[in-house]
């Protein structure tokens, strides 16, 4: 597990907006990748002091994890909780089962970068996850949306967070940033599709990350469990339309019926293949790219500051 380029800026700028990492607990110990050097300018750029010893110590070869960043945040206190002691975590545990009393509202943060996907009970992590958190502190994930198939046990959607990180639960969803692995692309805002009474059906040609920040209210319904917001809708007798963006309609209906034309399907597929060897990288295919695509249909809206960066699956 651990922190990419782009989940630096994401922190940052959740740092820059006011969220507190006084005091941090993150499930397993998050190790920082991608170029130090890139890591040093971004510090710099968003106006932290970046001393040379600082500077020297991101550039060891042993600094392997994201304390160090972390304390640059404002990080007095960094917990890290795993099932396994290999890693040197502080708190021995396995979050397939319930936290134990003693980790109830201790954090100002609770951060995972990208752990959750791999725990098996998923729904009593996440419960435990949130229980951590004290009022007014945030719960925040890095995680999979789409293709990552075999990376985890899952891949996630916003719909789940929305849902579960709730008034009814005690919390208030934030944001939620989606982007896909292509250097140079960018990070969307997605909605909650309650907010917008429809489902935000989002297929990507990329493995595409999400970030969902939410703060704590206080304590939630006893025993909450989620719905699907536009099942709750039908539910009350309040039909929601469930519909995919425009252009995943018209576009899976076009492909439906091309696929009927044996000829044509065998070409398209030649044309594929060659087009695939001719490939240099894969910044010209973000141009085609869904998450792009439903942005530019008002689904998504960029965010202005920020660009992807090189990603680095952990």
């Amino acid at each position: 597990m651990g922190i990419d380029l782009n989940g630096v800026q994401l922190l940052i700028r959740a740092h820059k907006s006011g969220v507190s990492f006084e005091s941090v607990a993150t499930f397993g110990r998050q190790s920082l990748n991608g170029s130090r050097q890139t890591l040093i300018s971004i510090l710099r750029e968003s106006g932290y002091e970046v001393t040379k010893e600082l500077v020297s110590t991101l550039l060891h070869p042993t600094t392997v994890y994201c304390e160090d960043f972390l304390r640059l945040l404002g990080a007095k206190t960094i917990v890290a909780i795993d099932v396994s002691d290999y890693e040197g975590a502080q708190v021995i545990h396995d979050m397939n089962r319930p936290i134990p009393d003693s980790l109830v509202s201790l954090f100002d943060l609770v951060l995972d970068g990208g752990t959750l996907e791999h725990v098996f009970d998923f729904p009593t992590a996440l419960r435990s996850a949130t229980r951590m958190v004290r009022p007014n502190g945030r719960f925040i994930s890095l995680t999979m949306a789409n293709n990552f198939c075999g990376h985890g046990f899952y891949q996630f959607s916003p719909e789940l967070f929305y849902r579960f990180l709730s008034l009814a639960n005690g919390y208030e969803m934030e944001s939620c940033i989606m982007w896909e692995d292509v250097i140079w692309s960018r990070f969307y805002r997605v909605p909650d599709p309650n907010g917008v009474k429809s489902r935000i059906n989002l297929r990507s040609e990329f493995g595409t990350y999400m970030m969902v920040q939410a703060k704590r209210l206080g304590n939630g319904e006893q025993g909450f469990t989620p719905h699907q917001s536009d099942y709750v809708s039908v539910w009350k007798g309040q039909p929601a339309a469930a519909v995919e963006p425009r252009h995943s309609r018209s576009s899976s209906k076009l492909r439906s019926e091309l696929r009927r034309i044996g000829i044509l399907r065998s070409a398209v597929l030649f044309v594929k293949k060659m087009l695939r060897i001719q490939r240099k990288n894969r910044v010209a295919d973000y141009y085609g790219a869904v998450l792009k695509t439903a942005a530019e249909e008002g689904v998504l809206t960029p965010l202005e500051d920020l660009s992807v960066l090189l990603g680095d699956i952990s």
